[in-house]
């Protein structure tokens, strides 16, 4: 039995205590009971899964389920009762659960672990599905992610841990990731982080809403949408000593990222030592050729705590290949809102860059930081770390604290210790 998350006040992260506001507990709730068709690990499930009418529950006794695999029907409920039933696919079985056609499907309280699961698939695989909820499960140590989603899919109070490519692949509308633990995925480096590795990616997602999760250890970015993601949260996740970026905003559309805590992400303390690509990659928060599609409506990124990630809060603007097709309109850093933060930088940067795609970032799309407070060891004098010349980054340039406001960012904001 998996004990829950702590609720404490405080946390070691690259040897520094530091505050913990975020709450998380997932796996922390006992079974209330289950109801329904009894299954040990003498049952072939999926024989009793086809006999069983659609919206059974299958309540899982305690033990080993070796090689088990399951296609289920629209409503059908599987319940471990607190986690004493462990799904094992002993590392040739593909998936747990697969279904592209089975609405609504409860899949809480098992173990699943050792699925030898292809990349970009989960070892729970919903895609095509609709309505899913993954509720308080462990799973771990699976080939490529540990769940796949589609539409209406809730993903809530789950332990996503040591799988060899990621927590989680997510795709379609109204999904809702919160509350979960999503850590030491790809943690050896294994995939390819810059491809789609760590702890998670969306893409093409409506109303996709990532909110209260602890994200940390893994082999990649924390959290990340890419491609055509549009009305996508950010709210209230601890994401830390991640690979790359804390949360990674890629190709994408109106946004929110909000009262989120960052801390150590890209940094030597990450997996790998940290991506550490120079420029302004690796942010506590990064945005790469997104924009809302209104100025009236502007992505916001707000409230946010960021502290010595390898850059602070970075804008991107590069040629994409992706954005050869893109949804809603160009794919442009425009209409971005950063707001009443809280960035604490030990090195790197934080502000807007472009490579080759002209200063319209800074001067015609709407791009504004505003009220801001930075906090440095050193105001007068930025460390010497290779690729940052200064605190800020605008037009073109490393800028001061004095030519940062000089070019109207930050004029009600605050810099020092």
């Amino acid at each position: 039995m998996l004990h829950a998350l702590r609720d404490a006040a405080a946390v070691v992260l690259g040897g520094v205590l530091v505050g913990l506001s975020l709450a998380v507990s997932p796996l922390g709730a006992k079974a209330a009971g289950c109801t329904g068709q009894v299954v040990t690990p003498s049952t072939n499930l999926q024989q009793a899964v086809d006999a069983a009418p659609a919206g059974t529950a299958f309540c899982f006794q305690s033990g080993t389920y070796s090689n088990a695999s399951i296609a289920p029907k629209t409503g059908d409920v599987f319940d471990g009762q607190d986690q004493r039933a462990v799904l094992d696919g002993k590392t040739v079985t593909q998936y747990a659960f697969k279904s592209a056609t089975a609405a609504n499907v409860t899949i809480r309280m098992l173990v699943i672990q050792n699925y030898n699961t292809p990349l970009q698939m989960g070892a729970i695989q919903s895609f095509g599905a609709t309505g899913w909820t993954i509720d308080s499960n462990h799973i771990t140590k699976n080939a490529g992610s540990g769940v796949a989603t589609d539409s209406g899919a809730a993903v809530i109070n789950n332990l996503i841990d040591w799988n060899r490519q990621q927590g989680y692949a997510a795709h379609g509308s109204s999904i809702r990731y919160e509350n979960n633990q999503i850590s030491y995925n790809n943690h050896d480096l294994t995939i390819d982080p810059t491809w789609e590795a760590g702890g998670g990616k969306a893409w093409s997602t409506t109303n996709a809403v990532f909110k209260s999760n602890y994200v940390h250890d893994n082999g990649g970015v924390g959290l990340w949408d890419d491609t055509n993601n549009i009305y996508t949260t950010y709210e209230g996740n601890w994401v830390a000593n991640n690979w790359g970026a804390g949360i990674y905003h890629e190709i994408g559309y109106d946004a929110k990222i909000i009262n989120n805590t960052l801390i150590s992400n890209g940094m030597p303390s990450s997996p790998g030592d940290g991506q550490r690509n120079g420029w302004l990659w690796d942010a506590g928060i990064q945005l790469r050729s997104s924009g809302a599609l209104s100025a009236a409506s502007p992505i916001l990124i707000s409230g946010n705590t960021v502290t010595n990630n390898y850059n602070g809060i970075s804008l991107l603007e590069s040629p994409v290949i992706g954005c050869a097709t893109p949804k809603y309109g160009p794919c442009h850093v425009q209409n971005v809102l950063v707001q009443n933060n809280t960035i604490t930088m030990s090195q790197g940067g934080t502000g807007a860059a472009q490579d080759g795609e002209g200063n319209g970032i800074y001067t015609t799309r709407n791009n504004r930081f505003v009220n801001n407070a930075y906090h440095v060891g050193n105001p007068a004098t930025h460390p010497n770390d290779g690729y940052a010349f200064d605190w800020f980054a605008w037009n073109n340039n490393w800028r001061s604290w004095t030519e940062w406001q000089g070019c109207g960012n930050d004029t009600t904001g605050s810099f020092g210790p």
